[in-house]
């Protein structure tokens, strides 16, 4: 019997190799084929992936920076101090504030931190006013607890 990939003669019914077998079963049978795009079910924007909705038409997408604080404790009842802050790390990511601790300048990690505490702020008060970028400063750990301690002032 020949090789089917490679006409070497063989014992085996098909291929000489595993080598051989793959390269023969990769070409006739590919593994990926190129996503298509796909369009929004709602609004037929264009959207590409596994999803069949855009962000606006989404009825689970929440855009947390146009919630107040009360709504966003009604929604996340234990969590809400954190999902302010992780709001505010992605603001902060996103702009073009520097990416280093503003008092000694380490660069190897950082932590942003509300100059103004989220307690401090009614509950009628916007997320977006919250992490306001005003409001929000890179600290390196120490100096951060510093600054939550009352050592540091900015």
């Amino acid at each position: 019997m020949n090789c089917k990939h490679c006409d070497r003669i063989t014992t085996n019914p098909a291929f000489c190799s595993l080598s051989c077998a793959a390269s023969f079963n990769n070409r006739k049978f590919p593994k990926k084929k190129t996503a298509k795009a796909k369009s929004c079910k709602h609004c037929r924007i264009q959207i590409f992936g596994r999803r069949t909705t855009c962000d606006d038409c989404n009825p689970s997408y929440v855009d947390w920076t146009r919630l107040t604080l009360s709504e966003l404790k009604a929604r996340a009842k234990y969590q809400h101090s954190a999902r302010v802050r992780q709001v505010a790390r992605h603001i902060y990511r996103q702009s073009n504030r520097p990416k280093c601790c503003v008092v000694c300048e380490y660069d190897k990690h950082y932590e942003v931190c509300h100059i103004k505490p989220i307690q401090e702020f009614s509950d009628l008060t916007p997320i977006a006013i919250i992490n306001d970028l005003n409001n929000l400063v890179a600290l390196c750990p120490n100096h951060h607890w510093e600054f939550d301690h009352g050592l540091l002032t900015l």
